[in-house]
């Protein structure tokens, strides 16, 4: 071999070395780049993992949140529901207490003079018998006396006035003495039940005969005033004077509804003397219902009972 073949040997060995070198080089570098680019990769899905973890776990609490929410406004709607079905049956029944049936005559449970203390007994009586009945009241003062005045309202009985005072010399003293005494009532009744009430009875009833003004122009300012009174056409004489027994007040009743005919009137008594109306009641309302009395509260659609007729007085 000579020289320049061993010169030329040498030299393509260093060439391939260097290519070698090279490639070994460029393997290394591409090795390199191939873990960076895993490396970068790898931690963006980690953080993305975490991002969607943390959005999974966002996911789950405001699950949980909207669930709790969705129960309680569940239960909310269930208690609602519960309400509503309370109240349509609380008003079926005041319904059923205040419908007239025509193949039944009636008969309204009227109360002057109160509230009292027998107020209480009374409306109990009423609500356990779900019968509405008409009170006639007059200003007897006294947080006691204000709730008995709400009860009334509240439980569905009608509210009536019976004038202010009730002492006869002021009522009647003269027409500006009545009509003072009326919007003295109706304003009072007002500011402590919100009711306006419509209905009034006289003290001594439309043809009484202590009234010093004629009680024709009486009658005239109730017309004017839009408000309507009633009388009574039966009574259980509890304001007679006499003590009468709860047995005899349910006699006397019974006995003066059966005269009065097929829409009776009531007359009777809630004052602090009164107790033995308010025991009676329970046994006269079993009477009245065993008689094929329909027992209702005084409404607009009352037949009038009056002594002195409105339509008398022009």
């Amino acid at each position: 071999m000579t020289r320049q073949e061993e010169l030329r040997i040498r030299a393509r060995r260093r060439q391939r070395r260097r290519q070698a070198r090279m490639v070994r080089r460029i393997i290394f570098s591409v090795c390199l780049l191939v873990i960076l680019i895993l490396c970068i990769y790898g931690h963006h899905n980690h953080k993305r993992v975490e991002n969607l973890g943390s959005r999974i776990n966002k996911l789950e609490e405001q699950l949980k949140k909207n669930q709790s929410e969705r129960d309680k406004l569940q239960e909310q709607l269930d208690d609602t529901k519960k309400q509503l079905k309370e109240k349509q049956e609380e008003l079926e029944k005041n319904q059923a207490a205040v419908a007239d049936d025509p193949n039944k005559p009636n008969v309204y449970l009227t109360f002057d003079d109160g509230p009292s203390e027998n107020t209480d007994k009374i409306l109990d009586t009423l609500a356990k018998n779900n019968i509405r009945a008409t009170f006639f009241c007059i200003a007897q003062k006294g947080a006691d006396n204000e709730s008995r005045y709400k009860r009334i309202v509240k439980e569905g009985h009608t509210l009536g006035m019976h004038s202010y005072t009730h002492d006869y010399k002021t009522v009647y003293a003269d027409l500006f003495s009545f009509e003072k005494d009326v919007t003295d009532i109706s304003d009072y009744l007002y500011k402590v039940t919100g009711v306006r009430p419509k209905y009034y009875r006289f003290p001594g009833g439309s043809s009484n005969r202590v009234s010093k003004v004629p009680m024709a122009e009486c009658i005239r300012y109730l017309n004017q005033s839009g408000l309507t009174y009633f009388d009574w056409n039966a009574q259980n004489d509890d304001a007679t004077g006499k003590k009468y027994t709860s047995a005899q007040l349910i006699q006397h009743a019974m006995k003066n509804v059966r005269v009065a005919g097929s829409n009776v009137v009531l007359l009777m008594h809630d004052e602090q003397t009164k107790t033995a109306t308010a025991e009676a009641l329970p046994k006269l309302i079993r009477q009245l219902k065993n008689a094929g009395y329909d027992i209702l509260p005084i409404t607009d659609k009352t037949p009038l009972v009056q002594h002195v007729s409105k339509d008398s007085v022009s």
